[in-house]
């Protein structure tokens, strides 16, 4: 008998995220997965997880003898997803030993001095914060020739192949782990329901909400712009209904904020802002300030990863609800409707350089990364899983969110990035600036202005 639980997951998958990707995320990754915030002591006791796991034809395996050390989410419910997908790969290597190890959880840093220093484990996890830095240094290899050999397009989504698999050289350096995970923005039903406001799916009716709900002071949308992710999602909530590479392709220089859709966009945002679309402080607030705004009833909506759902629905249950697409289009406007902010990052499994037998470990890897997600997604529900989910059996039923949530999915597209992961690092950093600034007084013309010429100046 399967169990009903009030929240689809427990987890979201990226190390982000990262995948974010709790619910405020990680500021190298915009995600945090709570497995990375669990104690990683080691010697305690593993659950064993009773699930069903599909096989991995395209690898034999072998009797070689080996022992592999491996970086990944250790402790708290990854320990047991990380022994699960051992005992998988048992049954096709049983004389491989896997060595696990917590992945250090401080930016990279680690990683990093360990890389100079020779002293990489085996497989490791990476994500677009550590991963062109290995490559380039020569610590990961590529691993493009695995794609086909490995049949990976058969066990991951398409989202996940087009989105999460090549890195910016154009190379693979990792078997992917974590999912994509759409920016949505949620509102409480009953604020808007009680009030006999209409839940908006344009602009001009989310403009009309926002005036409404500041004239009965609840604040409209709660916002944690002290951190850049967010800020940079609301922007391209509005920017991606004319183009969908939003922030993305005004960092790369194929777009100007000057542009007609984009000074549109920065037009609309100002216009929701001088109506008091956020709360006042709104730059200066983390994530747990916005959120209990959002959670007491005191703020209509609020911008936040789909992993937000675990968390939030515990306080709000039937009263809360997500907006399937961002209501910032024309009214009756239907290009790129589901272009969403927020997607999935290059992270996964790499193998190291040092690795002595690089085949083996790639063919660990990949079992690794596979089984593990596939212990993610039957143990949590998690709707956005990588993996093509025929044949594989979740333990739980879907809250009403999770379920709307995966039935818009298929609609979805991702052409951004998030703002803190754009390559062009200088552009990010001056756009949170120039967004705080924006957010409290700044003019479109100067903020246009303003991105421009970083744009100019930054993109390569």
């Amino acid at each position: 008998m399967k169990k009903k639980i009030v929240s689809m997951m427990l987890a979201a998958a990226m190390a982000m995220s990262l995948m974010a990707c709790g619910g405020g995320g990680d500021p190298e990754t915009g995600k945090t997965d709570p497995e990375e915030n669990q104690p990683t002591e080691t010697d305690e006791k593993t659950e064993t997880l009773d699930i069903f796991a599909p096989d991995v034809q395209e690898i034999e395996g072998s009797d070689v003898e080996a022992t592999l050390d491996v970086w990944t989410y250790y402790g708290g419910d990854g320990t047991a997803m990380a022994e699960f997908a051992a005992e998988q790969i048992k049954k096709k290597y049983p004389n491989v030993t896997l060595n696990f190890e917590a992945y250090p959880q401080d930016g990279g840093q680690t990683v990093k001095t360990r890389a100079a220093a020779g002293d990489l484990p085996d497989l490791l996890l990476v994500d677009s914060g550590t991963l062109m830095t290995l490559a380039k240094s020569g610590n990961i290899v590529p691993l493009d020739e695995y794609v086909d050999k490995f049949n990976i397009g058969g066990y991951y989504t398409e989202a996940i192949m087009e989105n999460c698999l090549e890195s910016e050289d154009g190379h693979i350096y990792q078997f992917p782990m974590g999912s994509i995970s759409p920016i949505l923005w949620y509102y409480n039903k009953q604020l808007f329901e009680d009030n006999n406001i209409k839940v908006p799916e344009n602009y001009e009716e989310l403009l009309d909400a926002v005036k409404k709900f500041r004239e009965l002071d609840i604040t409209p949308m709660s916002m944690f712009g002290k951190e850049p992710w967010p800020l940079g999602a609301f922007f391209d909530s509005f920017a991606m209904k004319n183009n969908e590479a939003g922030l993305y392709a005004l960092s790369t220089g194929e777009a100007k904020a000057s542009d007609a859709g984009y000074a549109e966009a920065v037009e609309k945002i100002k216009e929701l802002i001088d109506a008091g679309i956020f709360q006042e402080g709104s730059t200066n607030a983390d994530f747990d300030t916005a959120s209990a705004l959002f959670k007491s009833g005191k703020a209509a909506m609020i911008l936040d990863g789909s992993w937000y759902t675990s968390e939030v629905i515990t306080e709000l249950g039937d009263n809360l609800d997500i907006m399937e697409s961002y209501p910032t289009g024309e009214a009756g406007e239907t290009a790129n409707q589901y272009a969403m902010a927020g997607g999935g990052d290059t992270n996964g499994m790499a193998v190291s350089d040092s690795a002595e037998d690089k085949e083996l470990a790639a063919e660990i890897g990949f079992l690794f990364a596979y089984y593990r997600e596939v212990a993610h997604y039957e143990t949590t529900g998690l709707v956005e899983t990588p993996l093509k989910v025929d044949g594989l059996k979740p333990n739980m039923e879907l809250d009403h969110v999770s379920a709307k949530l995966q039935n818009a999915l298929p609609n979805y597209t991702y052409s951004g990035k998030y703002l803190h992961v754009l390559p062009n690092t200088e552009f990010s950093t001056t756009f949170t600036e120039e967004m705080q600034k924006f957010i409290v007084g700044e003019s479109s013309e100067d903020f246009i202005s303003n991105i421009d010429r970083c744009a100019e100046r930054t993109a390569q």
